[in-house]
């Protein structure tokens, strides 16, 4: 599958915006939402911001000095406000769980790539597991909306089936606001607490076995690496263009450090491989493209 991934820093913005909202979503997981019109007017589905994460200078003790990427789970375009979903892992994310609501925050967006469902989608199987599920929300936010038919210009139907993976009940995240798009959702734990037993890309399997092959049905993978690397490959087994949203450490997240370059294999390598930068050239590549380490 060769396809556009969009991309650019045109719309690129930073600045402080206000905390409008802060609370608990799962254990250890929580939403952020943050006024901020020019990101929300022109993010795409797959796009992240990079945050501070505190409202302090560094000077006065204000967190971690590296700013931390995360993907926006949605945006309210009339509203003029970003969301972003992250867990509580470390230094940085420990400190953004201390912002209250009316804080600022300094961030920079919307950045990378963003996932494309082109005007031949009539099926989409989105797969996400961990905090590798907020960027899918958005796009099956779009999705419901229809593709848009090149040919006649009109919104197309697509179908949607959502998998979500979490290793207990107790993370299990975004399930409810999917149930509420009135998409199709499964669920795997894998200790059994919520849904079925397992892997989620054990679900995608079944779902696809009944299923006719077809260039119509386009995957979406946003996950934990071995999850991405299991979903993609049974994607290309099936013959399904798939598009997998990678997650790496990076520094600026400019494409300035070369901090978060990744291996890229496939027809858009030179001598069979080189490297792109996930924070520019990414986060979103045709699953075909990753190599897997």
């Amino acid at each position: 599958m060769t396809t556009d991934l969009r991309a650019g820093l045109g719309s690129l913005t930073q600045r402080r915006a206000r905390v409008t909202a802060h609370r608990r979503v799962a254990c250890d997981h929580y939403l952020l939402s943050l006024a901020c019109a020019p990101i929300a007017h022109t993010a795409q589905p797959g796009q992240f911001v990079h945050l501070r994460c505190s409202p302090k200078p560094l000077w006065h003790g204000g967190g971690p000095l590296l700013r931390r990427p995360f993907s926006l789970y949605d945006v309210d375009r009339r509203q003029g406000t970003c969301h972003v979903i992250y867990k509580v892992v470390g230094l940085g994310t420990a400190s953004l769980h201390a912002v209250a609501v009316g804080e600022a925050l300094d961030l920079i967006g919307p950045l990378g790539t963003s996932f494309v469902a082109g005007g031949s989608v009539r099926h989409a199987v989105l797969i996400g597991g961990g905090v590798g599920i907020p960027p899918l929300y958005f796009l099956a936010k779009d999705l419901v909306k229809g593709t848009r038919d090149k040919g006649q210009g009109t919104r197309m139907k697509v179908e949607v089936s959502v998998f979500l993976g979490a290793r207990t009940r107790d993370w299990l995240i975004c399930e409810q606001a999917f149930r509420r798009l009135g998409v199709s959702v499964h669920v795997a734990t894998d200790d059994g607490t919520a849904g079925y037993r397992g892997s989620a890309v054990d679900l995608v399997r079944r779902h696809l076995s009944t299923l006719h092959p077809s260039p119509f049905t386009w995957v979406y993978i946003c996950g934990p690496t071995p999850m991405m690397q299991a979903a993609a490959a049974l994607a290309a087994r099936r013959g399904l263009p798939a598009q997998v949203s990678l997650e790496e450490r990076m520094g600026c997240a400019l494409g300035v450090c070369m901090g978060c370059a990744v291996e890229i294999a496939g027809p858009h390598a030179t001598a069979h491989k080189r490297f792109q930068r996930v924070c520019t050239e990414g986060p979103v590549f045709e699953a075909e493209a990753a190599v897997w380490r």
